[in-house]
């Protein structure tokens, strides 16, 4: 939209303010020319005012863009942490699914431990029981009852592997309860770990799908506000388009007023628009061999070549209609000499242009500097001369 505005007011500038009527009487008065100077600086305060408007809007359309652009990086950035976080919920899930079954394996070892202690317990209960049935019987009671020697060495081998057994029992017992208890307990541990992370997990993605969610709105809240800004440059940018209109009109009928004057171009012989000697023509008007393509094309004007900064000057009296970069010709300035006749200089260098839309400028006035901007090969200006409206030979008008 904003692209369309500005050509439109480049073609404005172009075309309103050079196609001047030639039948109309060109008579007026000084009292005349000045109530249109005080008109049309009336319309350029309105148009500069209107310019600010837009360009005040397209800033704040910049700015809303690049709160856009700053927030879809951040959802893209949440978005990431988010799938990061899924991942290591699921990762954590499966963690904690694998430690539960261990645990379980380790109760059911516990359980089994146990059931061994306590059967080993029993076990060993019996025996002191046994023992205590029968009397208080001592291992040297057993010993000294022996009938021979042999009875002796007996009765000492059965009491050390009596000895042997009771003592590896309670060996077993000890190492079941600790051994299985601790395995246990480490595992209890690390599943309580697991949890905890599953928790923070969950709190962090919990935290940035709020996060998500809450930027979504920002984001239509941006883009509702950028679709009315541009609702408003739209606005702002028809006013300055019927400005533009209104300040092309006056031109001409200034440039009308002007023609009368002794400053105005009448007609007959134009100045060179670079001082004799320093520059050669380069190319002519008509038919040539295009410069970028080869192929033979029209050329509706003349080349003059000379060095980078060449003073390029008007080549008649008259008021400046354009100023700026138009496609083909670069840097460009037009001026409007009078009902009929228009000149154009083209391909002026970068910062080269020195003279203002609306201004005044004498026969031999500096107006630009040579240079090589837009659709050229080497330093140089083209100048057309317009015949109301029509590009014609600026040879026999330079003669």
């Amino acid at each position: 939209m904003r692209k369309k505005i500005i050509l439109a007011l480049l073609i404005t500038g172009l075309v309103a303010g050079s196609a001047i009527p030639t039948n109309v009487t060109w008579a007026a008065s000084k009292a005349s020319l000045d109530k249109i100077n005080r008109e049309l600086k009336e319309i350029q305060a309105k148009k500069e005012s209107q310019k600010q408007q837009v360009k005040q809007v397209e800033q704040k359309i910049s700015a809303v863009q690049k709160e856009q652009k700053d927030l879809q990086t951040e959802l893209m950035q949440i978005d990431l942490r988010r799938n990061e976080t899924q991942k290591k919920l699921d990762k954590l899930e499966t963690q904690m699914d694998e430690t539960k079954e261990k645990a379980a394996e380790a109760q059911d070892k516990l359980d089994e431990a146990k059931d061994r202690v306590a059967k080993r317990e029993t076990l060993l209960k019996t025996r002191v029981k046994s023992m205590y049935e029968r009397g208080n019987v001592s291992y040297l009671d057993v010993l000294l009852g022996s009938s021979d020697f042999g009875d002796f060495l007996t009765r000492m081998e059965g009491l050390q592997m009596i000895l042997e057994q009771d003592t590896r029992i309670l060996e077993d017992n000890i190492r079941d309860k600790q051994t299985i208890e601790t395995k246990k307990q480490e595992i209890d541990h690390q599943l309580t770990v697991y949890v905890d992370m599953f928790d923070q997990a969950e709190s962090l993605k919990a935290e940035l799908d709020k996060q998500y969610k809450q930027s979504l709105v920002v984001k239509a809240e941006l883009k509702k506000k950028e679709d009315a800004l541009e609702e408003d440059l739209e606005q702002y940018g028809q006013q300055l388009l019927a400005l533009t209109k209104q300040e092309s009109a006056k031109y001409a009928e200034r440039v009308r007023a002007m023609s009368t004057s002794s400053s105005g171009y009448k007609g007959g012989k134009l100045g060179l628009p670079v001082a004799d000697g320093s520059f050669r023509f380069s190319s002519g008007f008509g038919m040539r061999s295009d410069p970028f393509t080869g192929r033979s094309a029209g050329h509706n004007g003349v080349d003059m070549a000379a060095p980078k900064g060449t003073t390029i000057m008007a080549a008649a009296a008259g008021v400046v209609i354009f100023a700026g970069y138009s496609n083909g010709f670069g840097n460009t300035v037009m001026i409007k000499h009078n009902s009929e006749i228009t000149t154009l200089y083209g391909h002026i260098r970068e910062g080269g242009i020195k003279v203002s839309v609306g201004q005044s400028v004498e026969r031999g006035q500096k107006i630009a500097e040579v240079g090589s901007t837009g659709r050229s090969t080497g330093n140089h200006v083209h100048f057309t001369v317009y015949k109301n409206d029509v590009a014609v030979n600026p040879m026999p008008y330079l003669k």
